[in-house]
């Protein structure tokens, strides 16, 4: 079976047996009617940790791929972690963008959003994931190329809801950039940088990375709707 093979299998497999990036099925999405603004900005804080965390994420898979030799691998991801860390956006990390864009564009503070008690355990996760042998660790890496696009998706829907309406201009930026041009170029490159090096021996281990990510991103998002609905959230203004 050849590696691109694989990969649509695994993004077909990311639709039919997940429902955290769907913009229907989604945990979140599904209990739209029955939360307050508050509530549904508490989970934009959440998400917000996980961009953030990604840049760390994506050197130990950098590292990973230069353990195994696999340099044009590590190449492609180092250039992925200088864009997201602002070189095609004046120096302005990608996280910075969509933080500032959340807390002008709902009057919530992002930036120096704690942790809850599920996110940190997603983290967790993710660190032992990531800290598995290369081919592993760049399925893993892979899967989170693979959902950019629906869970940024997802994300704008959820945006959406809460603007009632029009995005800022900013925000409506940082999303259409994502979507429409980084994300793409992100998942292709790598996909194509790790075909290749893998075997057909490593696809199980790849696949195997794969399915870790999704299972503790579909984990997180029904454990995120809940902590959010049974919670009693209070937000403060964005500071200026």
């Amino acid at each position: 079976m050849a590696f691109n093979h694989l990969t649509k299998q695994l993004n077909q497999l990311l639709i039919q047996d997940y429902v955290a990036f769907s913009s229907t099925e989604n945990p979140v999405v599904q209990m739209l009617s029955q939360t307050s603004f508050a509530q549904l900005a508490y989970v934009m804080q959440q998400y917000s940790i996980f961009p953030k965390e990604l840049v760390f994420f994506t050197e130990l898979a950098r590292q990973k791929a230069l353990e195994a030799g696999w340099n044009g691998v590590a190449q492609e991801l180092k250039e992925n972690i200088a864009e997201e860390m602002g070189s095609s956006t004046q120096g302005v990390s990608h996280y910075t963008l969509l933080a500032q864009g959340l807390e002008e564009g709902l009057g919530i503070p992002v930036k120096n959003t704690t942790p809850s008690v599920t996110t940190s355990k997603l983290l967790r996760t993710m660190q032992s994931v990531f800290n598995q042998q290369p081919p592993y660790v760049l399925g893993a890496t892979y899967a989170v190329e693979a959902t950019s696009i629906p869970e940024l998706s997802l994300i704008v829907q959820l945006v959406e809801w809460l603007l009632e309406g029009a995005m800022p201009e900013d925000l409506q930026y940082f999303f259409s950039k994502h979507l429409d041009e980084w994300e793409l170029e992100h998942e292709e490159g790598l996909r194509t940088a790790v075909a290749a090096y893998i075997q057909p021996e490593q696809f199980e281990e790849f696949e195997a990375g794969f399915r870790a990510v999704m299972d503790a991103m579909e984990v997180w998002w029904q454990e995120l709707a809940q902590e959010a609905i049974s919670s009693q959230v209070a937000l403060s203004p964005a500071i200026a």
